[in-house]
């Protein structure tokens, strides 16, 4: 290492520099979150909206059963009456004795519709409550997802406004430092993520937890040379 390099300086340049790094780490840690966090929101409210939307497909096939046991209705009761006034036409008793049966076998069908359509009814009244409070849901859970989605994106601004900040204020923290130790520090960076830097906590990298050896801890404190911690690689420094 240069002479000329003061390496207890340096490491305090180094140890503002990762100050910012490390805050940038976890913001950008949070902003990749985002997207997910918004198709979270999406997935949700498709959901609410797939109940809603079964809730009325159910609903109008209720009432197109409706529609056409009431139309069945109707036409039986034409039938009757046609056959009624088919009646006073007939010749003999067994033609008078068949249409009668008939007459009869329609009265019974309508009987039966009758029925069916009062079930049926009673069903779309289950279904039309069953509809609204599905409607409710995703009416409820829109809302939700609106207000959840502007505070993402609120959030989202603030986020990158500062990841800015930081950008610049970076720009600034590099300049003073040598350019062979910043070189050291961002490759160190790039493989560890958040910290490139260490504190010696009493005997031990508080990084990684690893008991240091007495020589490294000496050189460390020497401030003389850039040590580094043996297990994680990274930059040591003394705690103050």
């Amino acid at each position: 290492m240069n002479d000329k390099v003061n390496i207890k300086e340096q490491l305090e340049l180094l140890k503002r520099l990762q100050a910012v790094d490390s805050e940038m780490y976890d913001l950008t840690a949070e902003k990749e979150t985002f997207p997910a966090r918004i198709s979270e929101i999406a997935a949700l409210l498709e959901t609410k909206k797939t109940g809603m939307e079964e809730a009325d497909k159910v609903l109008k096939d209720l009432q197109v059963e409706q529609k056409e046991r009431e139309n069945d209705l109707q036409s039986c009761e034409e039938k009757i009456k046609k056959h009624e006034s088919e009646l006073a036409q007939i010749k003999t008793n067994k033609e008078y004795k068949a249409m009668l049966e008939q007459i009869e076998s329609l009265k019974a069908d309508i009987s039966l519709l009758e029925e069916k359509i009062i079930v049926v009814l009673d069903k779309i009244e289950e279904a039309k409550r069953k509809f609204a409070a599905e409607k409710d849901a995703f009416d409820e859970e829109r809302k939700r997802s609106d207000a959840e989605k502007s505070a993402i994106e609120e959030e989202k601004k603030k986020v990158e406004a500062r990841l800015k900040e930081l950008a610049d204020l970076r720009s600034q923290f590099m300049g003073p430092v040598d350019p062979a130790i910043l070189k050291r520090y961002e490759k160190i960076l790039e493989n560890k993520g958040k910290t490139a830097l260490s504190a010696i906590s009493g005997e031990f990298c508080s990084e990684c937890n690893m008991r240091l050896r007495p020589q490294v801890i000496n050189e460390a404190r020497l401030n003389y040379n850039i040590v580094i911690c043996e297990n994680c690689q990274r930059i040591l420094y003394p705690e103050e």
